[in-house]
């Protein structure tokens, strides 16, 4: 049964117009139409939509070798699930994945933030004045204190959702199906994120390099010094954030 099939029955079994079925999807009439008439396939937010609003799992949707019995034999099966056992929902992975990106972007400033902590007092001595100096090592300290707090932050931030690793926890039905389709999705962002983070890395020595080929000037030293750091730090950051990401799919992938 395709997928234009099944949108259709589902509809009507619901008793929903195509205008009303179009109003609760936030397309026009027309639109549902033409997914009922295979003229053209809706986007994978809006086949979310449709398995939360029908109730349906979005495995069902995209497999053509589906049809209708086989949500009905899914509806009557009897309840086997132990007690203990905690079902995640799409709504509580959704937010897993906030979560997770939102303390990933912690993480790299965290990164940010201790790559650049000598750059004041880099700047403060060139000069040799050891009172600058001094300042320097305190604006670096600050600096310092700033990365773990983001870092525990980030790992507090996290904490609500301890229960993903535990082994009495279990996906909603449907759910699995969308988190490797998101995964799917992503891998292009996460080799290109890795590709660029290796690329800045190995380019991050050029300026020290070529600084110390044609210069003796200690400003220019200092100054492709912290070109070097800031380069680096765009590096990790960028290789630390896309597998901070991914981690988050394959830990979801990895509950039964």
């Amino acid at each position: 049964m395709i997928l234009s099939e099944k949108i259709t029955e589902l509809r009507k079994r619901n008793g929903l117009s195509q205008e009303q079925f179009g109003d609760r999807m936030g397309v026009s009439r027309q639109a549902v139409s033409k997914w009922e008439m295979a003229q053209t396939t809706p986007d994978i937010n809006k086949l979310m939509a449709m398995s939360e609003l029908f109730g349906v799992p979005v495995d069902f949707l995209l497999k053509d070798e589906y049809d209708l019995s086989f949500i009905d034999n899914k509806r009557s099966e009897p309840v086997a699930a132990k007690k203990e056992d905690k079902t995640i929902s799409l709504e509580e992975v959704r937010k897993y994945w906030k979560a997770k990106k939102t303390s990933a972007l912690k993480i790299i400033l965290a990164i940010c933030l201790f790559f650049i902590s000598p750059v004041p007092g880099m700047l403060l001595t060139i000069n040799d004045d050891y009172t600058l100096g001094l300042v320097g090592t305190i604006v670096q300290i600050l600096f310092l204190i700033a990365v773990a707090v983001l870092i525990v932050l980030a790992v507090w931030s996290m904490s609500a959702f301890k229960y993903f690793r535990n082994g009495d926890t279990e996906l909603a039905y449907g759910v699995r199906g969308v988190a490797e389709e998101y995964k799917k999705n992503y891998e292009h962002t996460h080799l290109l994120g890795v590709l660029i983070g290796i690329g800045l890395i190995l380019v991050s020595i050029i300026p020290m390099m070529v600084c110390m080929l044609f210069t003796e000037n200690r400003m220019a030293m200092v100054l492709s010094g912290i070109l070097m750091m800031i380069l680096l730090a765009s590096g990790i950051s960028l290789l630390t954030y896309v597998s901070l990401i991914n981690s988050g799919f394959n830990r979801i992938l990895k509950i039964k």
